[in-house]
């Protein structure tokens, strides 16, 4: 619910349990005024003056007023959310002045507001798949003008989903005079967060080791993460999680979240001020970005998503979670269980061998079969042929039809792996089109991986992999790609300039939502060496994400627990492969293997060839227990009710909305003699209702109440030891 209270020039957000609150001021700029959860849904904060209090500032802090857009002019000596250069004064030159150009101040006023139940941030998904739930959402549209340059003009936007207290914050640009305007650092958003809340939760990581959960006090000063490249980045996730030092855990006390909506390079800078107050500021990069409005033109931001939970970090979790299945993820359906064949053949893909894997795949209950790396153009090995996404005649010499129907008699879907953003020197296209990726003109062009990335920059570049894409669905039917990513950006050259980060993520983006507009059927999953695309921009058009290349079990654990933290386990694809792990050369049990990958998308990545008859029927056993409870997995709350780092075993719960079905799942990395771990305690279920639990056997191992199960937990065994795991399925009789 949207409130303004003309007389004191208010602005309330009412949602679920939480609240957001501004005004504009005397001197029309528009202040923060206090966000957080709410005491009584039915209150308001209708007099700003109770705020003046906080706002009482020194001669050496007038810089420090809170307000909702801070701009390079208002704001020098601390971080801004927008810096603007004018090649033209706004004004006549007064008389002692020096027309020194360009003006890099801009000081925006309130002009006007209003509520809109249609806009949409910049690169929102246009592919018009529905997600779960489309009900309209309000969104308050705040207008602000420079007085002095007044045909520079800002809007910020305010969009509600109250049931999941999650604000979405972006921001319009308007350039209606006759000169172009320089952007120079442009937010999404700065969120203004209560003195003290210091405790910073975020995710950092690299190729292999993505997602490691780190948690840090903020000195004061500035905490940067960033990254610097043309995908969402390994080394940190757009994720974060702020409270009181001391005073949040995992069901309890007051955290505020925050997550970028935006796949290309970004940075959130969070400052402590001096005086204590905490703000955040996330958008765009700065480093070699480059942002003109010409004259007449406009630009819309990507989205912040933020919130505030009063059930600590598992609470922001799940609204996070909620609000990505319902109004991000598109066309909601139960992810099926894949098998892709990469560790199986890796480059030596012919017909005959690929029919084989599939047919076992069939026998054990596998849904959906994907073909990796090597079926297509001169792709023999990871030096030649990307750029040419046309089927190799020798891997395939009648094409894929033969391998099509044959996965179609067999009652599977067919993918394709596929990294349209690169090419390879030794390819067609290069040959033919040499300028058409990222360099500088006379230097070198450095080869990761073997590899050159494509200028996306270049729209006809974009329309040709377009094209390629669009033929191979059209011809063989594919109903899913694993989009691959497998490099960093090095000498951005591009026709785009500097603008070339933000063109790169709007190609991708657009090439996705074409094939997804033209072909309804078709899935998606996002990959970029594992983890390196995830975020909630690039999951508005894909079905699904690769955490990590790491399929290692136990280093899964670790990957999957903080994945967990701000995307739900529905989008998240979790292997099972070899007994010794090909990364780590670690062995697990086949019992962990699974029960680990069933916390998510359950997909297979084994040799199913170097696998016996009794092996490929535990296969097909645990297929088959997953099939069982996969809604709840995909579809249900989480909570964490043990972490790692408390103590080395990671036991989660899936459960229902209604509380009536649950999964408990439950792995020790870590275990040490004598030391007994306490029991697992449930939530979120019908306290008078009886329960029973099964395994993959199908045979009953407890039968409780909800009240008994969320008092005095699930009983532990005597047999746990490292590598040691179960999976329960909980139904309410």
């Amino acid at each position: 619910m949207i409130e303004f209270h003309p007389a004191t020039r208010t602005f309330y957000l009412a949602l679920h349990t939480s609240y957001y609150a501004f005004y504009v001021d005397d001197d029309g700029r528009v202040l923060h005024l206090g966000w957080g959860v709410s005491p009584n849904p039915q209150s308001k904060i209708q007099n700003p003056k109770l705020a003046e209090s906080y706002l009482s500032l020194s001669s050496f802090d007038f810089q420090l007023l809170p307000q909702e857009i801070l701009t390079f002019g208002d704001v020098t000596s601390t971080r801004e959310s927008l810096k603007v250069s004018f090649g033209q004064l706004g004004q006549p030159l007064a008389e002692g002045e020096a027309a020194h150009l360009p003006v890099r101040d801009v000081r925006l006023r309130y002009t006007g507001h209003e509520v809109s139940e249609t806009a949409v941030p910049g690169l929102a998904p246009t592919h018009g798949l529905p997600t779960a739930v489309t009900t309209p959402r309000q969104t308050l549209l705040v207008h602000l003008q420079a007085p002095l340059y007044p045909t520079f003009r800002a809007t910020l936007h305010y969009r509600l989903t109250p049931e999941h207290d999650v604000l979405e914050r972006w921001v319009t640009l308007e350039n209606s005079g006759e000169n172009p305007v320089a952007i120079e650092t442009c937010a999404f958003a700065s969120l203004h967060l209560p003195h003290g809340t210091t405790q910073l939760t975020s995710l950092a990581g690299a190729w292999a080791r993505e997602f490691t959960t780190e948690r840090t006090i903020l000195p004061h000063g500035s905490h940067i993460t960033e990254s610097r490249t043309l995908q969402t980045g390994h080394s940190a996730n757009p994720v974060w999680l702020l409270n009181r030092p001391h005073q949040a855990w995992e069901e309890s006390g007051t955290v505020y979240f925050a997550a970028l909506a935006y796949s290309g390079s970004w940075q959130t800078a969070i400052e402590h001020l001096p005086h204590g107050a905490i703000r955040l500021h996330a958008g765009y990069n700065p480093f070699d970005f480059a942002l003109t409005l010409a004259a007449g033109e406009q630009h819309t931001t990507p989205a912040l998503v933020c919130g505030v939970s009063d059930n600590g970090w598992g609470g922001a979790s799940r609204r996070l979670h909620a609000f990505t299945r319902e109004r991000i993820l598109p066309a909601p359906q139960p992810r099926p269980v894949l098998y892709n064949s990469w560790e199986a053949t890796y480059f030596n893909v012919t017909v005959q061998n690929q029919i084989t894997l599939a047919r076992k795949a069939a026998e054990f209950g596998v849904e959906l079969f994907c073909v990796d790396d090597g079926w297509f153009g001169g792709r023999r090995h990871d030096r030649a042929g990307l750029g040419d996404w046309v089927v190799s005649p020798e891997a395939f010499p009648d094409g894929l039809r033969p391998l099509v129907d044959e996965i179609h008699s067999l009652g599977m879907k067919f993918g394709l792996w596929v990294e349209p953003e690169m090419v390879n020197a030794d390819s067609d296209l290069y040959r033919a089109h040499p300028d058409w990726v990222l360099h500088f003109p006379g230097r070198p062009r450095t080869e990761a991986r073997n590899q050159l990335i494509l200028d996306f920059g270049r729209p006809e570049v974009v329309e040709h992999i377009f094209g390629l894409l669009d033929a191979l669905v059209r011809e063989y039917d594919i109903a899913f790609f694993k989009w691959d990513m497998n490099r960093n950006a090095s000498e951005p050259g591009s026709v785009a300039g500097r603008g070339i980060w933000r063109a790169h993520v709007a190609g991708v983006y657009g090439v996705m939502d074409r094939l997804r507009r033209n072909h309804p059927q078709l899935d998606i999953q996002s990959c970029s060496g594992g983890g390196g695309r995830i975020d909630l921009g690039i999951l508005g058009r894909v079905d699904q994400v690769w955490t990590s290349d790491n399929t290692d079990a136990f280093d899964r654990i670790r990957i999957q627990e903080g994945f967990s933290l701000g995307y739900p386990a529905r989008a998240m694809e979790a292997w099972v492969t070899h007994e010794q792990n090909h990364i780590t050369q670690r062995v697990a049990p086949l019992s962990l293997r699974f029960d680990v990958a069933m916390r998510g998308v359950l997909g297979i990545g084994s040799s199913l060839n170097e696998l016996s008859a009794a092996e490929l029927e535990q296969y097909a056993s645990y297929i088959a227990f997953y099939k069982q409870f996969r809604h709840v997995v995909q579809n249900g709350h989480l909570y964490r009710l043990e972490r790692l780092e408390e103590g080395g075993a990671s036991a989660v719960q899936y459960v229902l909305p209604n509380g009536r079905e649950a999964v408990f799942s439950m792995a020790l990395r870590d275990y040490q003699v004598g030391h007994f771990r306490p029991r697992p305690i449930l939530r979120g279920l019908n306290g008078e209702g009886v329960y029973t639990a099964v395994n993959r056997h199908g045979a009953e191992v407890l039968r409780a109440t909800g009240y008994e199960l969320m008092t005095l937990g699930i009983p532990r065994e005597p047999q746990e030891h490292v590598g040691y795991s179960r999976t329960l399925y909980l139904r309410q009789e």
